[in-house]
């Protein structure tokens, strides 16, 4: 995917998407004023440590023992 998306042919397709997008009526905008972004989560399972990062609005939880635990905690930028 990673190549996909840095291709001449990839990078065309994703700006034809959002022009797509755009134009649609009742289609989300994209522009300078879009409050869009992204979030990530990541965690690391080690012998006797879970380790857990993350950023934007994403969460992150186990189930242990059938109780769900949180493993990263919200904030704000």
């Amino acid at each position: 995917m990673d190549v996909l998306l840095r291709s001449p042919e990839g990078k065309a397709e994703i700006v034809r998407i959002q022009k797509e997008m755009r134009e649609k009526d009742n289609g989300p905008k994209y522009d300078e004023d879009s409050h869009a972004g992204c979030t990530a989560n990541v965690v690391l399972i080690a012998p006797d440590y879970i380790y857990c990062a993350n950023a934007g609005d994403s969460r992150a939880v186990a189930c242990v023992d059938g109780k769900m635990v949180e493993l990263s905690v919200d904030h704000k930028p």
